[in-house]
């Protein structure tokens, strides 16, 4: 009795700290986002308890472990009343989000895009110096004017927090988890808990691979799940400003990381049905869906004008994958082994080239492009890394398959609901934008892209597919209170605010950097005869510190034992690279950035005890990795004899 008396006299205060805050506009937003953050932040930052690192482990790399925990916690937590959802949906997003990063920075691990859980690798690496070499003041390379609006976020967010990649990330996975929270919020909202909480798994499985890396997924992926959001409240609300808002975010979205564009023309056919009104097709409706369209592709042009490369060509990567499909179904790469003269041609005349030769083989062979399109869609289907759901697993193999074989059948239920149930306005929304997915495939080719990436921007709408069909299933089951029945009471409140905040930062941001940037002045350094100086940026959270295995202290971020490392490296995809790697002798302190008097691309290889104490621009006297091999050449690496900090 004691006890349940003590129970009441703490949950009255809550519920009505509750009342009053519900009854306050913006306010349960601004607690949810604070709990968000706050919740993120400790995750991602905190060393203590020290058990937060194995949970953090778990999140970055454990299948069954995560999925389980998420889908169980997440399910109670959308089973809740609406007045906790908010800030508890939040709490949750901020934790999971915040666990994936920590247990990047925690492990030390070196992926596809990383070094010892922070150094940027390959195509992260050359976003990331691009970046700030934007800070000083030049133009983004050809590369990265592929990609001018995350690679103009990330400069903005390094101008922010004083170029600390650390921080940068922190706010960009933090933005992502905001997107998640609102996405989840509203799938509960338009098909009950079940849905909601597959849907977040599902995502979440695509987005760890990319948390704490300078990759574009992870800012396309948020505005993917901003859009889906949008599309959902339009859908079942018939709020066509709702639906013309998710066409807008799902294009700037597809410039972010570029994927399955033929989907556009598909939503704005989708608009002009949906929200006809008592005709048969509303081309004022569709029309004004065109004009967002455009204006998200506008708004990308606008950036690449300002911050990018003038010889740079948006979606010029997309010859690349027009000339292997052209070829049967090649990847990529395919076009390079062949026409070797297209290697050293920048971006804009190689790219139009490969164009040429993509529409003469198209007209040469028109079959091979049938072949090559078939081959794509059984990739799409198929018991490989390249299907559909290939993210969604673990290590083993075998279940892998089980796991997926589930999802189709949840898709199938789904698809067979089409027939069933041919006016729920979701449903007739989910046949659009898979047909349009499904459309796209041949020109976005599975096999060019590892684990669905360049699906970045539609994750969202592929696993809300079989998020539907397991509510579907849900609501056949006899007991009235499992049954997965949605809530209209759930609101998405200040997610317009946020979308158009993002939105604004995004494009101007940008832009603000690079006009304001001034260019730092910085002497040649007086170096040794046959030596070459190089002066680099040296900022807090950018750096590694190997260590000696007879150190006793915890491995986490910046520091991580020798032996850890060496094992690690050997997850990069280039051996060229692994073997100067694993040269390196603790204590050393491995740092990314490039030379600001000649824009070359510098990976500091050296002895910790050169390094300085506080930080600022460094002169370096040293030499390169001496190697004839342009594969070697490309990385920068460079070991200094001296080291000093420019007053």
């Amino acid at each position: 009795m004691l006890r349940s008396y003590t129970f009441r006299l703490y949950m009255n205060p809550m519920k009505l700290l509750i009342k009053r805050i519900e009854k306050i506009p913006g306010l349960q937003v601004m607690v949810s986002l604070l709990a968000l953050i706050a919740a993120l932040i400790f995750a991602a930052h905190s060393r203590f308890p020290v058990e937060i690192r194995s949970l953090a482990v778990a999140a970055r790399y454990s299948f069954v472990t995560t999925s389980i925990g998420l889908l169980c916690i997440f399910y109670l937590i959308l089973r809740l009343p609406p007045r906790w959802l908010m800030p508890l949906v939040f709490l949750g997003c901020g934790s999971l989000f915040g666990l994936a990063l920590a247990g990047l920075w925690a492990s030390g691990q070196s992926e596809p895009y990383v070094v010892s859980g922070l150094i940027p690798y390959n195509d992260a690496a050359t976003y990331y110096i691009d970046a700030n070499r934007l800070l000083d003041g030049s133009l983004l390379s050809d590369s990265s004017s592929r990609r001018p609006l995350a690679i103009g976020v990330l400069a903005s967010l390094l101008g922010i927090t004083g170029r600390s990649l650390q921080y940068a990330l922190t706010i960009l996975v933090l933005l992502e988890a905001i997107a998640a929270a609102y996405m989840t919020l509203e799938v509960r909202r338009v098909k009950g808990p079940a849905a909601a909480a597959l849907v977040l798994w599902i995502t979440f499985l695509f987005a760890r691979r990319f948390i704490g890396t300078t990759m574009t997924e992870t800012l396309g992926l948020t505005f993917g799940m901003l859009s889906m959001t949008f599309f959902l409240r339009g859908a079942s609300e018939n709020r066509l400003t709702d639906a013309l808002l998710g066409a807008f975010l799902l294009t700037l979205a597809m410039n972010i990381r570029v994927g399955a564009l033929f989907l556009l023309p598909l939503i704005l056919l989708w608009v002009g049905i949906h929200f006809r009104g008592t005709t048969r097709f509303s081309w004022k409706n569709a029309f004004f869906a065109g004009l967002v369209v455009v204006a998200g592709f506008g708004l990308n042009s606008i950036v690449l004008y300002f911050v990018g490369s003038p010889l740079g060509m948006a979606f010029g990567n997309f010859s690349e994958s027009l000339y292997g499909l052209a070829s049967g179904g090649e990847r990529w790469s395919y076009v390079y082994s062949v026409n070797e003269e297209t290697n050293y041609l920048p971006d804009r005349e190689r790219f139009a080239l490969i164009y040429r030769l993509a529409f003469d083989l198209i007209r040469e062979n028109p079959m091979g492009i049938v072949k090559g399109s078939l081959h794509q869609w059984g990739l799409l289907f198929s018991d490989t890394w390249f299907s559909v759901y290939s993210y969604v697993g673990g290590e083993n193999v075998e279940g892998n398959r089980y796991i997926h074989w589930g999802l189709y059948a949840l898709c199938f239920v789904a698809l067979i609901n089409v027939v069933r149930k041919r006016c729920d306005p979701l449903l007739f929304f989910i046949l659009f934008s898979t047909f349009g997915i499904l459309i796209s495939v041949p020109f976005v080719p599975p096999g060019d892209a590892h684990k669905m990436r360049a699906y970045a921007a539609t994750i969202p709408l592929l696993a809300f597919l079989p998020a539907y069909g397991l509510s579907e299933l849900v609501n056949l089951i006899p007991l009235t209170n499992l049954k997965d029945q949605p809530d209209r009471v759930v609101s998405a409140d200040g997610l317009a605010i946020f979308s158009g905040i993002l939105t604004t930062f995004m494009v101007l941001a940008p832009v603000v950097f690079m006009k304001a940037a001034i260019p730092p002045k910085v002497e040649i350094p007086l170096c040794q005869p046959g030596e070459i100086p190089v002066s680099i940026h040296y900022e807090p959270g950018n750096e590694v510190r190997l260590i000696r295995e007879n150190v006793i202290q915890l491995d986490w971020l910046p520091e991580f034992h020798f032996g850890r490392y060496k094992i690690f490296i050997h997850n990069l995809p280039n051996n060229e690279a692994i073997a100067i790697l694993e040269r390196l002798e603790p204590p050393a302190t491995l740092l990314l950035g490039y030379d600001i008097h000649t824009d070359k691309r510098i990976w500091l290889l050296t002895d910790t005890q050169k390094m300085p104490d506080s930080h600022g621009i460094l002169q370096i006297c040293g030499n390169f990795y001496e190697t004839d091999d342009p594969d070697i050449m490309r990385y920068g690496f460079f070991y200094p004899r001296e080291i000093q900090i420019q007053s």
